[in-house]
């Protein structure tokens, strides 16, 4: 099964951002639907029975935490841009990324390089007008979306499927 960790988002700021990604309604862009808006924490893949279970076993608990999402971001470069994203700031973050992290890595998960902690709003297949983009990009990098509480992260199952990925949420802690 294909598995992540992540930090939902509370449904009345899914609308906010859900809204906000009508700008970025370019063709050669593939916009996250409403309801699959989150915060990875971490991203495992294909998963067998028994590492499954173990990770069932662990305790991956956080410490309830604000969360603010603003600013908008781009991955790799904004030369380059194939993912579009959100900020995701809280001081305690990435280190409590890190110690999931970490447990995950004695079960044989690779450890992450390193952690910009971000909220993916749209992917880019190809793009006809660079300029454009770079431009939609610049106007809205400093956007604020609020504060909010996160005290559980979730594992779910992703199903790939061909009109996009069908999340469940299979635990959460």
């Amino acid at each position: 099964m294909r598995l992540f960790l992540a930090i939902d988002i509370p449904s009345e700021i899914k609308e906010e951002i859900h809204k906000f990604q009508r700008q970025f309604k370019i063709k050669g862009i593939k916009l996250v639907e409403k309801e699959n808006l989150h915060i990875t924490v971490k991203f495992l893949g294909e998963v067998d029975e028994k590492t499954f279970r173990k990770i069932l076993d662990m305790d991956l608990s956080i410490p309830p935490l604000k969360i603010k999402l603003k600013n908008l971001g781009v991955f790799p470069n904004p030369n380059y841009i194939r993912v579009i994203w959100i900020g995701v700031e809280n001081s305690d973050l990435v280190k409590i990324f890190k110690d999931i992290d970490e447990k995950l890595a004695i079960l044989g998960f690779k450890r992450e390089k390193d952690y910009i902690p971000h909220l993916t709003i749209g992917r880019v297949k190809y793009i006809e007008n660079k300029g454009l983009l770079k431009d939609r990009v610049e106007k809205w990098k400093d956007i604020d979306f609020g504060e909010f509480e996160v005290s559980k992260i979730k594992l779910y199952e992703s199903t790939l499927t061909p009109s996009g990925p069908i999340y469940k949420v299979i635990k959460e802690w």
